[in-house]
């Protein structure tokens, strides 16, 4: 059996902003991975606008949507409670889905350069790479689970900068560290944002997808299978 999703992310939409996703979708599931927009009532309206088209959507904040919030806490539970309002929508924030024997799995990762949180990146980063390592142990000894899909904004490893590290990842310890734990080799595909390059390539077994909005039209999504 295969499992579809459609891959988006750095949709980073302004309020009153046109998004049309009529017609666009080719799976059941949506993988949103981060930087939807700076303004929780955009994000509402994204998300229900998404929601008329998917089965389920599975998403995880970026930094974007804390640019306007001075608690990343009460941040985190303003979007989780918007998200809560909308059909089909599972925000990925420390809490794991099981869809036919696919594990998905999410974080942030904190990849921004705003000043707002500069002093709070690196313990923040370094708590979504404990998460990402306690969560991917513990999967290995799940047996309904049979493939792993991690979902972050930030990209996971320094290859797909493809030689164009920006300075801000370069001395970061980098998501891709939790792997270490994957001891039975079931995450399978990785889906990520941040980067305006559009990437699907696979390193070590593990299929790495982005595809950003970044305002580029035609704007179509990314659509990966998984194999269970």
């Amino acid at each position: 059996m295969e499992i579809g999703f459609d891959i988006l992310s750095d949709l980073r939409l302004d309020p009153n902003e046109s998004f049309n996703w009529e017609n666009k979708a080719t799976s059941l599931y949506c993988v949103l991975a981060g930087n939807v927009t700076h303004n929780m009532r955009t994000l509402w309206q994204t998300l229900g606008h998404l929601s008329k088209f998917y089965q389920g959507i599975f998403y995880i904040p970026g930094p974007l949507e804390y640019v306007s919030g001075d608690d990343v806490e009460k941040r985190t539970a303003d979007i989780q409670q918007i998200a809560g309002r909308v059909p089909n929508v599972a925000v990925l924030h420390q809490h794991v889905v099981i869809v036919d024997g696919i594990a998905i799995l999410g974080c942030n990762g904190w990849e921004d350069e705003n000043p707002n949180f500069q002093h709070l990146l690196t313990s923040l980063r370094l708590e979504d790479i404990a998460y990402l390592n306690k969560s991917i142990d513990r999967l290995q000894r799940h047996i309904d689970v049979k493939k792993i899909l991690v979902v972050s904004s930030a990209v996971p490893k320094k290859e797909l900068y493809f030689g164009l590290v920006p300075p801000r990842a370069e001395e970061a310890i980098h998501l891709d560290f939790a792997l270490g734990n994957d001891t039975e080799h079931k995450v399978s595909h990785w889906a990520f944002g941040t980067t305006e390059k559009i990437v699907d390539t696979t390193l070590g077994n593990i299929n790495y997808v982005n595809n950003p909005y970044f305002r580029k039209l035609p704007y179509w999504p990314k659509r990966i299978s998984i194999k269970v």
